[in-house]
């Protein structure tokens, strides 16, 4: 009997495949060009953000550093605030010289209060100020009358050392009440900006010598130089104080503009309470 041949079973097979060389497939290396283009932009991009926080670092360590606000003044007074107002006034009214180089007023410096005069003397507190309109130009009438608080109010004395503190060298003039009226402001902005709880500052200035005509003070609120607290002292006074009638056209105007319309002559009158009323009417151009 012959031997029976099993017939060959033929497996089939997956069609062989292309040998993928070190780069992968096309679609592969296209895939990881993707890729790297992508990490290329990123660094592109970290690269400029890094760059310009450098740059950004450089500009602001080359910059100047921020100037301090300016001083209002080159000189403060110190202590308590009675001792700033003494300050304040010695240090101004020094400042302030006749043609002669003879001191032009000496300041006083308190609360307000008026002399009880008689023989027991003393002084009267004054509990209010009273200040009339002026109705010269028909826009107030005499019942507009403003009353302040006199105890949160300084009182500054211009004496000149002749009869009632009147100048005891020279002529009355305007360049003298100019220069005495620039004085009066000088104290008020100082006394605003040094000294606390001071709300008005009455000023009252030499009086004529023959005693003929009224006496006169300049009486500023603190709302009233608002303007020129806001700024370094020198824009509004010059750092020196000027010769009797040598003062500057700007540094006048200024002076006038603040103080002609806050020009009063006063007097006292009694309370019920025994206290005095100060009572200021404007001096009309």
């Amino acid at each position: 009997m012959s031997d029976v041949v099993e017939p060959t079973v033929v497996v089939d097979a997956e069609p062989a495949r292309p040998v993928a060389g070190p780069d992968g497939t096309r679609s592969d290396r296209a895939r990881r060009s993707a890729y790297r283009a992508r990490f290329a932009l990123v660094y592109v991009l970290l690269a400029i953000l890094a760059g310009g926080a450098v740059g950004a670092f450089a500009v602001l360590a080359s910059r100047p550093e921020a100037a301090e606000p300016a001083k209002w003044s080159t000189w403060a007074p110190t202590g308590s605030e009675q001792a700033k107002a003494r300050q304040i006034a010695d240090r101004v009214s020094k400042r302030y010289r006749l043609a002669s180089g003879q001191q032009l007023a000496l300041a006083l410096v308190g609360p307000a209060q008026v002399s009880a005069g008689g023989t027991d003397g003393g002084n009267i507190p004054v509990r209010a100020i009273a200040v009339r309109p002026d109705t010269s130009k028909g826009t107030a009438e005499e019942s507009d009358i403003d009353i302040f608080d006199a105890r949160s109010s300084l009182t500054f004395v211009l004496c000149g050392l002749g009869a009632n503190c009147s100048i005891k060298t020279g002529k009355p003039s305007e360049a003298r009440h100019a220069l005495l009226r620039r004085e009066s402001l000088e104290l008020a902005l100082y006394t605003f900006k040094y000294v606390k709880d001071v709300d008005a500052v009455t000023v009252f200035l030499p009086p004529h010598p023959d005693g003929t005509t009224a006496p006169t003070s300049v009486f500023l609120r603190k709302r009233d130089v608002k303007r020129e607290l806001g700024r370094p002292l020198a824009r509004t006074l010059a750092p020196s104080a000027p010769r009797l009638g040598k003062m500057s056209s700007r540094e006048l105007a200024a002076v006038n503009r603040v103080t002609r319309p806050h020009l009063y002559q006063y007097e006292y009158q009694q309370a019920q309470d025994g206290s005095a009323v100060l009572v200021l009417a404007p001096v009309v151009a």
